[in-house]
């Protein structure tokens, strides 16, 4: 397979999100600014308790309260368990709209329609519940216990993930040496600016429409018909435009509660969660403990590596299968060895709901192997890089495990560039110097690696539709059900259409995300916004080159094979000058053919190569107070060919951003009975603009021939190696290593202690 070969100037073209003057201008209208006549709000009662049955719920003063125009609670919801998130809809449906037992602080228990918010969070207040409290466990490792209270019906344990390759005991027994550690990251927020979400309307004529920033408008249709039992045809999901997403949106939250109270009032309801509601009670990052074993040999050459991963799944099942066979599988695709063992335990607990959150396992992957990978390079006296470049899988290489291509992997050539973009060795020369002069500063220099997929091939049907028309003048209009997160999906999508087509941007119009406008979309997850959707939008912008073909051929009087596209029109190969416009092309099509140029198609992937990058930060350590500074970052990725120069630096910029905050201060804390602590952005520290770091990020001039125009991603990859980055830096400025995040300044000072 050979890609395309661009020849019309977009590929490579920086170009900023098609809606950002919108955006910035304020004209943009997300779904918190709608309003529907006749609509009313709504607010959510939660649950004060981590675990209890609901003996008793008295909603009558509720009801009685003046504005009031429904309560919903467990006795009035559907009771067709669903799973929340899409890509897992049939894996263990736990969840109910409102379940007479409640998971957790902050699972939902009641919900109030209402004229206004006001008046429903008064009536929130006065409903009446009686609860009989059950065991909770907010730690897996208690609910992993043979002896465990079963949260759910079943037990505790979800599904176990377990695959191998090669002899892993026997390279473990001839090792030169092994290390073995437990490494622990947290339940981290999304963090997204909008906070969830929904407005739902059901017509006289039984249709339900949800106006939700969801980033998977198909699969939230498909449970919200399992949930209500409504025929599809009835059911309209629309995605305006999304305010962040991060994974965060991919599961039903708001929306079955807005549908609920829809449906039983016959107006339309919407419902917005505030900042606490949405640190207390939608998503989160999976919390994880691993236990990693590698075998070395004395060259620093890892002949075998064993890990155990504890996952966290929280109250419900959501994603949790699919982040733990993902997170499993990427184990198998960074390094060469031929001897690997990967085991999964995904535990549920009473703890807020983990789901899908940017990188999707990798992140909790890639901290335990790249720090090991670190320990090992200090143990050994070998260069961390070196032992990296040793280590790291070539392109083209097949996981041990089941053979799979990681394609054209040149994660080597990133850690290559990424020394010279943080120059390295000078680097380490600061830091070996700071150790000597024994002052209050220590410099830290460290490196790690990550990888990621580009789609959900070959693990699902990894599909998107896209339809062009072509309007009366020349202008087209595609349509697509790829939600853009603000990302720039939708524009990869213009940009690789123009570039078919020859037509410029700004006669490029789209529809997006409306169930019943589009044609089907997996959802805006496995980083296949470019992979996937943007190949969908080429080859159908391909087939409209075609159909455009026949009818130029037509007028400029040659063939079809003797034709070029750009500068909006289609041009005679042979005769300089000689060309026909796109407008005088559509209206050929219409009086001389009397029809519309269009076409639909659905892509599906058939590859899924690995996207890669290698990161590397230079740290300040204060040995006084503990505090770190990160003073510069350098990050290059293996991308395959850059569509977007603007989009793509964006994304891995705020993918560095994230991966900071993972690795220094996020972390979502419960208290003793599972109470959110972290419930404002005052208490839950998020880096703003001041803490960043001088930042350096290239991407190689690679190709990925099963991509389009030589494509792959990047989105969820730049954030997978920030944290063992940093992590590395901190403890080699220290000169121990660090197994948790976040690393704390009280974290650093009692490290500092040890060393001592």
């Amino acid at each position: 397979m050979s890609c395309e070969i661009p020849k019309n100037g977009m590929i490579g073209k920086s170009v900023p999100v098609r809606d950002a003057a919108m955006k910035v201008t304020g004209q943009m209208r997300y779904v918190a600014d709608m309003k529907l006549p006749g609509m009313l709000y709504a607010k959510i009662l939660f649950s004060p308790v981590p675990h209890a049955r609901i003996k008793s719920i008295d909603t009558t003063q509720a009801q009685a309260l003046e504005g009031v125009h429904a309560v919903v609670c467990y006795k009035d919801s559907p009771k067709n368990r669903y799973n929340g998130n899409g890509e897992d809809k049939d894996i263990n449906p736990s969840e109910l709209v409102f379940d007479q037992t409640v998971r957790f602080v902050g699972d939902k228990v009641a919900a109030v329609a209402a004229d206004t918010e006001e008046i429903a969070r008064k009536a929130l207040s006065l409903i009446s519940v009686e609860y009989e409290e059950l065991p909770f466990y907010l730690d897996p490792e208690e609910a992993m216990k043979e002896d465990a209270y079963p949260i759910h019906q079943g037990g505790n344990i979800i599904m176990e993930s377990n695959n191998s390759g090669g002899d892993v005991d026997g390279a473990i027994r001839d090792a030169d040496h092994v290390f073995r550690h437990r490494y622990e990251m947290p339940a981290v927020n999304h963090c997204s600016l909008e906070t969830h979400v929904s407005i739902a309307e059901y017509d006289a004529d039984g249709k339900l429409t949800v106006w939700t920033p969801t980033q998977d408008a198909f699969g939230q249709r498909i449970n919200l018909q399992r949930i209500f039992e409504l025929p599809m045809s009835k059911i309209r999901v629309i995605s305006p435009v999304m305010g962040g997403g991060f994974g965060g949106k991919i599961d039903l939250v708001t929306e079955p509660v807005t549908a609920l109270l829809a449906i039983k009032t016959g107006r339309p309801v919407k419902m917005v969660y505030n900042r606490t509601e949405e640190f207390c009670c939608t998503r989160t990052r999976h919390a994880a403990k691993v236990d990693l074993t590698m075998a070395v040999k004395k060259d620093g050459t890892i002949t075998a590596a064993d890990e155990t991963m504890i996952l966290n799944a929280g109250a419900h099942t959501s994603a949790t299968m699919s982040v733990c066979w993902a997170a499993g599988g990427k184990f198998y695709k960074l390094l060469k060895t031929r001897n690997m063992r990967c085991r999964g335990i995904p535990v549920y607990t009473n703890t807020p709901v983990a789901s899908a959150m940017r990188g999707f396992g990798s992140p909790q992957q890639f901290f335990p192997v790249s720090s090991m990978m670190n320990e090992i390079a200090q143990s050994l006296r070998l260069d961390p890089s070196d032992v990296f470049l040793k280590n790291l899988a070539d392109p083209f290489e097949a996981a041990c495990n089941d053979g799979e291509s990681f394609g054209n992997f040149r994660l080597k050539d990133c850690v290559v560039r990424g020394r010279e973009l943080i120059d390295w060795y000078e680097a380490k020369k600061q830091m070996e110097a700071s150790r000597k002069e024994k002052g209050r500063y220590l410099i830290g220099v460290g490196m790690a690696c990550g990888s990621h997929g580009t789609s959900m091939f070959p693990f699902m049907q990894d599909i998107t539709g896209i339809s062009i028309k072509m309007n009366e003048d020349g202008t087209i209009v595609f349509t697509t059900g790829t939600s853009d997160m603000g990302n720039g999906s939708v524009t990869t999508q213009c940009m690789l259409i123009s570039e078919v087509l020859g037509i410029p941007l700004d006669h490029i119009a789209y529809i997006k995300t409306d169930t019943d406008a589009a044609m089907s979309d997996l959802g805006a997850y496995a980083s296949r916004g470019t992979y996937t959707s943007g190949h969908a939008a080429v080859k159908t912008a391909q087939i409209m080159r075609d159909k455009i073909a026949v009818l130029a051929a037509e007028l400029l009087d040659t063939t079809t094979d003797n034709l070029d596209f750009h500068d909006d029109a289609v041009w005679c190969v042979d005769i300089h000058r000689k060309f026909v416009s796109m407008k005088e092309i559509a209206v050929h099509a219409r009086e001389k053919h009397q029809e519309d140029l269009s076409c639909s198609y659905m892509f599906h992937s058939e590859a899924g190569p690995m996207s890669s990058g290698a990161h590397f930060a230079k740290v300040q350590v204060d040995t006084v107070t503990g505090g770190i500074k990160v003073l510069e970052y350098a990050a290059v990725h293996d991308v395959g060919r850059v569509v977007n120069p603007m989009g793509i630096t964006g994304q891995l910029e705020g993918g560095i951003s994230m991966g900071l905050g993972y690795a220094l201060c996020e972390e979502m804390k419960l208290d003793s009975t599972g109470r959110n602590q972290t419930s404002s952005f005052k208490k839950y520290h998020i880096l703003n603009v001041k803490e960043m770091p001088k930042l350096s990020v290239d991407f190689l001039d690679s190709e990925e021939e099963t991509g389009p125009y030589g494509a792959k991603s990047i989105g969820e990859c730049a954030v997978v190696p920030v944290a063992p980055a940093i992590a590395n830096a901190v403890s080699n400025a220290v000169g121990r290593q660090f197994y948790k995040l976040p690393i704390r300044p009280e974290d650093v000072l009692e490290a500092l202690s040890l060393v001592k």
